[in-house]
């Protein structure tokens, strides 16, 4: 990977006047030695999720430095700001977040990153859009959506078989321009020497997520429009981890490092979960790790959430506003057992009574817009599960990024058209004046060829 430096500072002014101060070989050891400390940027920027007004914006240096933020509203580069400077420190990794204030509601800005004062060149500029001033307004957005991000070790060699290849899909993820990229877990794979011996495995933690948010092939896509994530398994803790993962609080402390998200979890409620509003777009982050249950256990109690993260999530969307409610979890949600005789894998269906529970009050409620979105599995398909009386509830679950598709796929109440059994991502498109919102959910190759398309319009969406 080539990193990005910042433009050397030195203007031929200074350096003549130096070369009259010092002797020519102490000049060029102090350059050397200038030039081989000085901090680079190896990953990132990632603009997290715009409010009307903020925007917390991550990065990642591979030396202590001084960070600023320079924005300005696009094509306006007069009237740029710069940032309060943020010391990034070896502490947190070289990771900071930089968060900008006072910013114009539905506009578009592009940014710059200073290292130590100077500019970073990156080619292609950033940019972020801020949402409209109403919570509830209308709005064009492109959303995109994927989960299993599988990076090899370095020096990234891909041979016939490798678990993770096809990075190519992050650069035609970006060629989309999408205006949110929602990661639906598992966007790195800790490997089990990561979480072994315990004194060494949260700075071997540490290192597993930088070593694949530094990942070149990565840089473009994060720099693109603004990215929120939830974690499955395997960026929390082993494959099928649950709330018994000795290592969770530190799992989640690295989460928060190398994401932007707006929140995580309640006070009391430790987790990753929290709520993002898009306009009358609004995302529902659950968080199906910190709390859950094992899935083969007996106690028919057991729970995926927690009780306290239920009820959170049921106040949240009872007093949303938003047309379009969407509920982003790593294991699906509404899947069910194969047969009797079979899991199915991992899923909601492991829970059965704390999901149904939760399917009847959505109904007695009567609450619109629901759309749930998931990951993990390994291939795409929607889902769709009717109910009497009112409208039938629909899940896209879409997989893998770069891991291995899944060699024996098994959906149940697959919507058909819809199975995609190689790597792949999605797209949930709104569009439409309030009153005939419309969306339009899309999966697509690696190569950005179209797979399927289903239209979702609002009143699909609505109890009679």
């Amino acid at each position: 990977m080539h990193a990005a430096r910042p433009v050397s500072p030195l203007r031929p002014g200074l350096a003549w006047r130096a070369l009259r101060r010092l002797a020519l070989p102490w000049l060029l050891l102090a350059l050397h030695a200038a030039g081989a400390s000085a901090a680079t940027l190896a990953g990132g920027p990632m603009a997290g999720p715009a409010t009307a007004a903020r925007v917390g914006v991550w990065l990642m240096t591979d030396a202590p430095a001084q960070v600023q933020l320079e924005y300005w509203p696009h094509g306006k580069p007069d009237a740029a700001r710069r940032s309060a400077p943020v010391a990034v420190s070896p502490e947190r990794a070289h990771t900071t977040r930089v968060d900008l204030d006072g910013l114009q509601a539905a506009t578009r800005y592009a940014y710059r990153v200073l290292l130590d004062g100077t500019p970073v060149e990156l080619g292609e500029v950033p940019a972020f859009t801020t949402a409209p001033a109403d919570r509830a307004a209308p709005r064009e957005l492109v959303i995109a959506t994927g989960s299993c991000n599988y990076v090899p070790d370095p020096p990234y060699e891909v041979t016939q078989g490798s678990f993770g290849a096809g990075f190519e899909i992050f650069d035609t993820v970006a060629a989309r321009r999408p205006d949110v990229m929602l990661w639906l877990g598992d966007s790195i794979y800790y490997r089990d020497d990561d979480l072994a011996p315990a004194d060494e495995a949260a700075a071997r933690m540490h290192r597993r997520w930088a070593t694949t948010r530094g990942f070149a092939p990565l840089q473009r896509l994060l720099r693109t429009g603004q990215h929120v994530a939830i974690w499955d398994d395997h960026d929390f803790g082993p494959d099928n981890s649950n709330r018994d993962f000795a290592l969770k609080a530190t799992a989640l402390a690295l989460f928060q490092d190398y994401w932007a998200n707006p929140s995580y979890g309640l006070p009391g409620a430790a987790g990753i979960f929290g709520r993002v509003p898009l306009g009358d777009v609004e995302l529902f982050l659950l968080d199906d790790r910190y709390h859950r249950d094992d899935d083969a256990g007996a106690d028919p109690a057991r729970t995926m959430f927690g009780a306290a993260q239920l009820e959170w999530l049921k106040g949240a969307l009872r007093d949303s506003l938003a047309t379009f409610k969407l509920v982003a979890n790593g294991s699906r949600m509404l899947s069910d057992r194969p047969s009797p005789e079979q899991r199915g894998g991992e899923g909601w269906h492991n829970f059965p009574r704390e999901r149904q529970a939760f399917l009847d009050w959505l109904a007695a409620e009567r609450i619109d817009g629901v759309f749930f979105l998931s990951g993990d599995i390994h291939y795409t398909h929607l889902t769709e599960r009717e109910r009497p009386g009112t409208y039938p509830l629909t899940e896209l679950t879409c997989s893998p990024l770069t891991s291995r598709v899944h060699p024996r796929p098994f959906p149940v109440r697959e919507v058909p058209g819809t199975l995609v059994t190689q790597r792949n991502f999605c797209t949930l498109e709104f569009s439409g004046p309030a009153g005939a919102r419309l969306l339009r959910v899309a999966a697509w190759n690696a190569a950005g060829t179209r797979l399927w398309q289903e239209e979702f319009p609002a009143a699909r969406l609505r109890t009679p």
